[in-house]
C-alpha cells in the first residue's frame, strides 16, 4: 500500500499553484523568447554587416565569395583582388545573442561583434611586426607570439606596443601605427609577417552607421604601401 501511495503522489501533476514549478515556467518561457529575439537578432546584424562590408571589399577587386560558418560567424573573401593584394578575408564572429545569460553577460562586460582581416599579398612585405592593444585579449595573443619570437618593443600613444622583428626599423612600424591610429578604427592587434597570410587585423566591430567599409579597404591600402616600401637604410641614407 505504501509504494501505490508514493506511486500516487509521483504521478501528481505539475501545477502552477507551487512556486517552483511557476519558476521553472517562467524561466523556460523566458529563456524561449530570448532564444527568438536573439537569433532573429543575429540575423538582422549579419545581414547588416554584410551590407556595411561588401562595398568597401568589392572596391579592392577580384572575385567575391560568402561563406556561412554557423548561426553566429560568416566569412565574406575577395579572391584574385587588385594588387597588391591576392585574397582580403574579412571574418565575423556575433557575440551570443540567443542565450539570454550569455548575452546580458557580454553585455555586461562589453563585449562586441568581432571582425578579423586576414591579408595575402602578391608580394611580401619589407617587415615584420606588431601592433597590439595589449589591455585586449587578441592583443596579448599577438604580443605572446612576438615573445616567442624574441622580437623588440616600444610603448607608443595611444596605450599601444609595437613589436618589431630584428631586420625592421621600429620607425616604420610608428609610421603604420600612425597611420591606424589617424583611422576610424580602433584594432587589438595589426599583424605583419613575410609568410602568408602577410597581414592580420582584429577589431571590435566599428559603429556601422558612423564609418563606411571604404574607409576600412582605404586603411587596408595605407598599411599595404607602408608594409611594402623600400626599408630606409642605416644612418638616414648618409
Amino acid at each position: 500500500m505504501r509504494l501505490t501511495n508514493e506511486a500516487i503522489v509521483l504521478s501528481t501533476p505539475l501545477s502552477l499553484d507551487d512556486p517552483f514549478t511557476r519558476f521553472l515556467f517562467i524561466a523556460a518561457t523566458i529563456l524561449m523568447i530570448g532564444y527568438g529575439v536573439g537569433r532573429w537578432s543575429n540575423s538582422q546584424r549579419a545581414q547588416k554587416i554584410s551590407d556595411w562590408l561588401e562595398p568597401g571589399l568589392r572596391s579592392l577587386g577580384g572575385t567575391p565569395t560568402v561563406q556561412k560558418i554557423n548561426r553566429s560567424a560568416f566569412r565574406f573573401q575577395m579572391v584574385n583582388a587588385r594588387r597588391p593584394f591576392q585574397t582580403v578575408t574579412t571574418s565575423v564572429v556575433l557575440i551570443s545573442r540567443e542565450f539570454l545569460p550569455t548575452w546580458l553577460w557580454e553585455w555586461l562586460h562589453s563585449r562586441d561583434d568581432l571582425l578579423v582581416v586576414h591579408v595575402t599579398f602578391r608580394q611580401s612585405p619589407t617587415l615584420e611586426g606588431e601592433i597590439i592593444d595589449p589591455g585586449s585579449e587578441l592583443g596579448r595573443r599577438g604580443e605572446a607570439q612576438a615573445k616567442e619570437q624574441n622580437w623588440l618593443s616600444v610603448d607608443r600613444p595611444p596605450g599601444w606596443r609595437l613589436y618589431y622583428a630584428p631586420d625592421t626599423r621600429p620607425s616604420r612600424l610608428e609610421e603604420m601605427a600612425e597611420t591606424v591610429a589617424s583611422s576610424s578604427f580602433a584594432p587589438w592587434r595589426v599583424a605583419l609577417r613575410r609568410n602568408a597570410p602577410h597581414m592580420l587585423l582584429s577589431m571590435p566591430m566599428p559603429d556601422l552607421d558612423q564609418t563606411q567599409s571604404k574607409q576600412l579597404a582605404n586603411m587596408l591600402k595605407k598599411i599595404s604601401d607602408l608594409a611594402h616600401s623600400a626599408s630606409e637604410p642605416e644612418g638616414g641614407g648618409r
